[in-house]
């Protein structure tokens, strides 16, 4: 008969993916998570297949997290939804805005050395998902008029997606959570230039 767990699983990949934001993979070993999530070493490894399963886990929670919040509104919004958006990575008590910066945009960066298939698919599946909620936004507003025509929403797109990453990079290089202010001002300033 199998033993039964001592452990919540949605509690410990949630401290797991605290763990990882703050310190990232590398820095982060098992003893570690051992003493920040309640899980003991079999467990990680029976689990979630190791340290890089409950690396995945934790990827995942934080992502579903931001779409269910912060993505959300721009599925049936328009342009008022991007810029909220932007204005939630800076903000007072925004769950979007860390001094952390952003655990997509800094398991991209690591990954950069570490080279693991697994994460980089979990990254560019993140930022997929962004983009088609800024393009679903983006075209709302121009069916809506809400914008100019002649606005090219796929390279709209692309710009915002890339902003978002430097805004993140810019908080967690920092150690603020609003230290991307000026990049946010900026692209709140091309999209008020973008409407009608």
């Amino acid at each position: 008969m199998a033993r039964p767990k001592s452990y919540d699983r949605e509690e410990a990949v949630e401290r797991a993916c605290y763990a990882f934001w703050a310190h990232g993979y590398a820095a982060t070993g098992v003893r570690a998570l051992e003493q920040l999530t309640g899980l003991n070493k079999f467990a990680i490894r029976s689990e979630f297949g190791g340290k890089e399963g409950l690396y995945l886990a934790a990827l995942k929670h934080y992502a579903d997290a931001a779409k269910d919040t912060l993505l959300a509104p721009m599925r049936t919004g328009g342009i008022a939804t991007v810029e909220a958006f932007l204005q939630s990575l800076v903000g007072e008590d925004s769950p979007g805005a860390s001094a952390w910066g952003c655990l997509i945009v800094n398991t991209g960066i690591e990954n950069a050395e570490i080279r693991s298939p697994a994460l980089q698919a979990a990254v560019n599946d993140y930022w997929a998902t962004l983009a088609a909620h800024f393009a679903k936004a983006l075209r709302h507003a121009q069916a809506q008029g809400e914008i100019k025509r002649s606005i090219n929403i796929d390279d709209a797109v692309q710009g915002l997606v890339t902003a978002v990453m430097g805004i993140h990079t810019r908080n967690r290089v920092s150690g603020r959570h609003d230290a991307g202010m000026p990049l946010v001002r900026m692209m709140l300033q091309q999209i008020r230039s973008w409407r009608v």
